[in-house]
């Protein structure tokens, strides 16, 4: 098989079809990481009524109706067929969608969220620039991506042989880069402790070196009011 029909494989949004059930789990968002995404998604925007939020990659759509629970106006895209036909099954507005290439025009929603999507796309950066795009400016795109010590990152060492893989093992050093290069300005972060690493020791770290013993590492940056051009 050739490198760029392995690519388009393992990238291609029918490859995650087999994880609908995995990620339709209400543990995931009632426990752990995802809840505390949640808290930081309501802290970063404050009051949440009537405004317009984008769950850019939302799978099943579990995040997707918990932050309309939470009074946004929410709406989802996936580019896998199963999650996206289950996430409508629950009466929410999804979309099957490119998330480099999103159907929206540009300042349509007050924030965008992608959680664990950024590291999964071919063009994180690409990815980026679209979740900026459809933000309005003055609104917020808040991203999460797994922690260096997760299980993905030994998948992804396959590619230093020159295998194909599917996850761009993304530091959260470099997902800073990215939103600032994006030309979007970091308000706040915040990471989830990894189960290994002693609670004191902690909360004594420094940004950089949390974000290394952190399972999720979360990211709210704003979309500036007024651009350079």
């Amino acid at each position: 098989m050739k490198m760029e029909e392995n690519n388009g494989a393992l990238y291609g949004g029918a490859w995650w079809d087999d994880y609908c059930e995995f990620f339709s789990d209400e543990a995931l968002w009632e426990r752990g990481s995802r809840k505390q995404l949640l808290a930081y998604v309501l802290g970063f925007a404050g009051d949440p009524a009537g405004r317009r939020l984008l769950d850019v990659g939302c799978g099943p759509g579990i995040g997707t109706r918990r932050f309309a629970a939470m009074g946004f106006r929410a709406s989802g895209v996936d580019w896998s067929p199963a999650m996206t036909a289950a996430a409508r099954g629950n009466g929410l507005d999804i979309l099957l969608a490119d998330g480099c290439n999103l159907p929206y025009a540009s300042g349509s929603f007050d924030y965008t969220v992608a959680c664990t999507v950024v590291e999964w796309v071919r063009s994180p950066m690409a990815l980026l620039a679209e979740m900026k795009r459809v933000t309005r400016p003055g609104g917020g795109v808040i991203t999460a991506i797994l922690g260096p010590r997760t299980l993905p990152h030994d998948d992804a060492f396959r590619r230093l042989y020159g295998e194909t893989t599917n996850y761009n093992m993304l530091l959260p050093v470099e997902l800073h880069r990215a939103l600032t290069e994006t030309g979007l300005t970091i308000r706040s972060m915040t990471g989830v402790r990894h189960p290994d690493v002693p609670a004191e020791l902690y909360a004594q770290m420094d940004v950089i070196t949390k974000s290394f013993c952190s399972t999720l590492w979360i990211v709210g940056a704003d979309r500036p009011l007024e651009e350079s051009r």
